[in-house]
């Protein structure tokens, strides 16, 4: 077994591969000191936790299944990035093969933290590299199945063809869905920089002639939903779906004849982003999270120029400030937000408000509305997704949350983008009570009320307080 360590020593000695994409300039400047907590998690650091625990599950003379493990998670558990080269699609199965037998770690790569395959980890709402590999991968060398061919070692490597298989775990939470569209843009960062064996010391994947071999393939069976399109994000293409390949005979056919390198990503719910949400954490440098930003706001065409002062009002006035307001209409909503509100606009004229319903405008119009926001207010939810999105350096959060919620996620991806943050409970009134209950559905939310479903109140003192603060913070 000892080709299969130097495999293994080739992967982690691969700091050679620059990352390639311009808005990656952030995690190339020089560390700002900062815990390791926060630097293991939200630094280029994470990715090398990832490349320096690599193994390759298939035995001499199979396909080769590559498998990085990062290990930075608080509790211990391992997150798992893979690729399966020489895949082919068995149609009758409805998944793809790998002709591959697979191998239990040997005592070197034990002793090192690698876990045999079949501890890999799934994550909730069937997600994560586990249900993608149960359900949408088939491995193993049986009568019923054809080995797969391999690309013959004298083909370019423009030849090669990629396949990213996409398990969403949500296609309605914002939140959810950034986070593991996040996970993706990770995992092919960390393929772009890590050197392949059978490549000549080249990466896994290169943009330059893989970018256009690539499909994102979705394998469930969700609708749409928020972001679909997103998806794009590395490709540039529309993913498509594993249904429609297997009802188009002609598309079946070229999947199951044409070889190609299937990658599973890491799960959105392993995202680090979420191992930040309970406990206070002062992140400051966080690239990673800089970095996707840029790429979102690049996917869409909006641009991210640097802050230019507002040439609009004299230096006796003071400069004006858009205060972008998320209306939830549904759950946990702010009573009396109107009026609370428009004693914002009395005292302060200069203050522009906005209230706006997020779920009723595209995440385009969103992603430009908090480009021009100063500061950001609403009670606790997935709209403060957007956080991400504001400008570096500039603006605040203002988080209303329900008396018994202690979510610190909000406040740390704040920090985490320069921004100033405020909070302040509110007094929780469930919707069985609210004279604005909803409909005849509310009755049931009552039964199992929680800051989850109960509005919010507070009194007007308190929320003013609130908002000087923040505007000072600003102006």
């Amino acid at each position: 077994m000892a080709h299969l360590v130097e495999h293994v020593t080739v992967l982690v000695s691969s700091r050679l591969w620059p990352l390639t994409s311009p808005e990656y300039d952030e995690l190339l400047e020089d560390p700002v000191p900062q815990s390791e907590y926060c630097t293991e998690r939200f630094t280029p650091h994470y990715l090398d936790d990832f490349r320096t625990h690599a193994i390759q599950y298939c035995a001499t003379g199979s396909a080769a299944l590559h498998c990085f493990q990062g290990q930075s998670r608080p509790n211990g558990e391992i997150d798992s990035i893979c690729i399966g080269q020489s895949a082919t699609l068995d149609v009758g199965r409805k998944q793809f093969a790998l002709d591959c037998e697979l191998r239990d770690p040997n005592t070197t790569e034990t002793d090192r933290g690698l876990i045999p395959f079949d501890e890999i980890r799934g994550e909730w709402y069937d997600s994560g590299p586990r249900f993608t590999f149960d359900h949408f991968i088939h491995i193993g060398r049986d009568s019923s199945s054809a080995p797969a061919p391999t690309t013959p070692p004298s083909a370019p490597h423009n030849t090669l063809k990629f396949a990213l298989l996409a398990k969403r775990e949500s296609n309605s939470n914002i939140w959810h869905c950034l986070m593991e569209i996040m996970t993706m843009t990770m995992s092919f960062d960390l393929l772009r920089t890590t050197a392949d064996p059978s490549r000549e010391g080249g990466p896994f994947f290169d943009d330059r002639e893989d970018v256009p071999n690539t499909e994102v393939i979705v394998v469930d069976d969700l609708t749409d939903g928020l972001l679909l399109d997103l998806w794009a994000l590395v490709t540039g293409r529309p993913p498509i779906r594993l249904k429609d390949i297997l009802e188009d005979k002609e598309k079946a056919q070229t999947f199951a004849e044409v070889p190609r390198s299937i990658i599973v990503p890491i799960a959105g719910a392993a995202n680090p982003i979420w191992q930040n949400d309970w406990d206070n954490h002062d992140c400051g440098h966080a690239p990673m999270l800089r970095a996707f930003s840029h790429r979102v706001l690049g996917f869409y065409g909006i641009p991210t120029p640097a802050l230019i002062p507002d040439a609009s009002h004299s230096s006796s006035s003071p400069a004006p400030v858009n205060l972008t307001y998320i209306n939830r209409t549904d759950k946990r909503r702010l009573v009396d937000d109107e009026a609370l509100l428009a004693a914002v606009e009395a005292k302060y004229p200069h203050v522009r408000v906005r209230s706006v319903d997020f779920s009723a405008i595209s995440f385009v119009e969103q992603l430009l509305l908090v480009r021009e926001t100063d500061i950001l207010l609403g009670v606790h939810g997935a709209g403060f997704a957007h956080t991400m999105f504001m400008r570096n350096d500039h603006g605040a959060v203002v988080e209303i949350r329900p008396a018994t919620n202690d979510y610190r996620g909000f406040r740390n991806l704040s920090v985490m983008k320069g921004l100033h943050y405020l909070t302040a409970y509110g007094a929780q009134v469930p919707v069985g009570k609210h004279p604005g209950k909803r409909g005849a559905g509310a009755a049931t939310l009552a039964k199992r009320a929680s800051w989850h479903f109960d509005d919010v109140k507070m009194e007007k003192e308190e929320f003013m307080k609130l908002m000087d603060d923040a505007i000072a913070a600003v102006s």
